[in-house]
């Protein structure tokens, strides 16, 4: 018997030719190219070749649905709006997502769209959230809040399954205010985000940040002051909303409407810097920076906000008043002379106020108060004064100083000794500017003992009325 034939032999080697084998793995990729997980290939170059036919049959005068038409037309659409959405020159030819394509794309009952298509489509509806991307931002909530409630549950991964409990706050024309009321204490605006799967880079999200800082700047209890939201309003301030309002004007108006509709029109002492940290000084002279932060603002929001800060600068007077004062023979001035400013702006006399600080002194002012007062400055005099500048009512004009320094008024539209004075920039002066001869001033108060406010209300009820309330 031969031995031989039951040997057994080593198995051949397959031998494929590489240039069929080659064949054959493009032909899977072009298959599996655009589902869902990893294809075999890059999905790139078919969107581009249709991306070309697309836009060639535009031009040719072709339809919508001729220009589109092919394989895998949903999913090419979809991509094709989510990739080309986002670039200005894309958006020029590319016809806008309104309700005709949509329905075009997605078919008439969203109940029934394809796990892909529908996934492919909330990923469109984040990234682009917002009518200026998506003028069928309407049907496209209602489709999709409809898709997802739809779905089947038991089928659902762990992303799909919360769009799906949440598709009537998620697909909603309001919805990032739906989702920012879901907001709790110390979570942060993308912990917030990832709750509900919303993934980054996407219009939504940049909505949602400024929806919960202007929503929790709504709510927040009159005078109080969250530190936490404090600085998220100052580290997105220069965020465009979609109104093109930067976010920092937008909460700097929040703030003022609320002092007006809930504390007769005055901004509670915890609110007043915020007005400048948020937007800037409404008094500041640049024409650009005012239509900036300010452009909002009627004259009469304006003055909610330029009193508020008068009452600052009033506040920071009187503390350098007092220091002034401590130890010397006028100490005993002033509680007086402080309730007398004080009652200024109670009564509703005052506009606006500036605050001027020796330069010597300017170490006594913290860094909070030149922050937002930006006060200015004065050099030389005999006392080191500091002063105060009051713009009344009855076009009537004040100057008060620290130290021994007598009240000046002068009265009418163009009667303040400094020109140029009230729509200045913060600048430097010399005493002598503010300090203004008797003979020159149609109102000078000194302190004396006595009534001495008498005296001065005497002197100012020619102009107006309620100058007595003073007294």
């Amino acid at each position: 018997m031969n031995l031989d034939l039951f040997k057994l032999r080593p198995i051949r080697t397959p031998r494929l030719d590489g240039a069929m084998l080659q064949r054959a793995v493009s032909r899977i990729g072009k298959m599996t190219e655009g589902w869902e997980g990893d294809g075999t290939a890059s999905f790139t170059g078919l969107l581009d070749d249709f991306r070309v036919r697309m836009r060639l049959g535009l031009q040719e005068g072709k339809s919508f649905e001729e220009s589109s038409n092919g394989r895998r037309r949903e999913w090419m659409l979809l991509s094709l709006y989510l990739n080309d959405l986002g670039d200005e020159g894309s958006r020029e030819w590319l016809p806008p997502l309104d309700k005709n394509v949509v329905v075009s794309v997605l078919g008439e009952d969203p109940g029934k769209l394809k796990r892909h298509i529908r996934r492919l489509a909330t990923q469109l509806y984040f990234t682009h959230y917002g009518r200026e991307r998506l003028p069928c931002l309407e049907s496209m909530c209602w489709m999709l809040e409809l898709a997802w409630r739809s779905a089947p549950h038991e089928k659902l991964d762990p992303i799909s399954k919360i769009w799906a409990e949440n598709a009537q706050i998620l697909f909603a024309i309001d919805a990032p205010d739906k989702v920012a009321e879901k907001w709790k204490p110390g979570m942060s605006v993308h912990e917030l985000a990832d709750t509900f799967q919303i993934h980054q880079g996407g219009l939504f999200r940049e909505r949602l940040i400024e929806s919960l800082i202007l929503s929790r700047l709504k709510r927040l209890p009159l005078a109080n002051n969250d530190l936490e939201l404090n600085d998220l309003v100052i580290s997105e301030k220069e965020r465009k909303l979609n109104s093109t309002l930067p976010l920092g004007a937008a909460a700097a108006q929040i703030l003022v409407h609320r002092s007006q509709n809930e504390n007769a029109s005055m901004v509670p002492e915890n609110w007043s810097e915020q007005l400048v940290t948020y937007a800037c000084d409404p008094r500041v002279p640049n024409s650009e920076m005012q239509q900036r932060w300010w452009g909002w603002a009627t004259s009469s929001e304006k003055d909610v906000a330029i009193r508020a800060l008068s009452k600052l600068s009033l506040q920071a007077f009187i503390k350098l008043l007092e220091q002034s004062l401590r130890g010397t023979n006028a100490e005993h001035q002033f509680p007086e002379r402080s309730r007398m400013l004080l009652n200024l702006f109670k009564i509703g006399k005052v506009i606006d106020a500036r605050l001027i600080v020796h330069r010597d002194l300017n170490y006594q002012l913290d860094a909070r108060t030149k922050n937002v007062l930006h006060p200015s400055w004065v050099g030389g005099g005999p006392q080191h004064t500091s002063f105060i500048c009051l713009r009344c009512t009855d076009d009537v004009f004040l100057i008060e100083g620290t130290h021994s320094f007598a009240l000046r008024g002068f009265v009418g539209p163009n009667s303040f000794p400094v020109n140029g004075f009230w729509n200045s920039a913060p600048k430097g002066y010399h005493d002598s500017d503010f300090r203004v001869t008797k003979a020159k001033c149609p109102i000078y108060q000194r302190h004396h003992t006595g009534d001495w406010v008498w005296d001065f209300v005497y002197k100012l009820e020619k102009y107006g009325p309620n100058w007595r309330r003073l007294s």
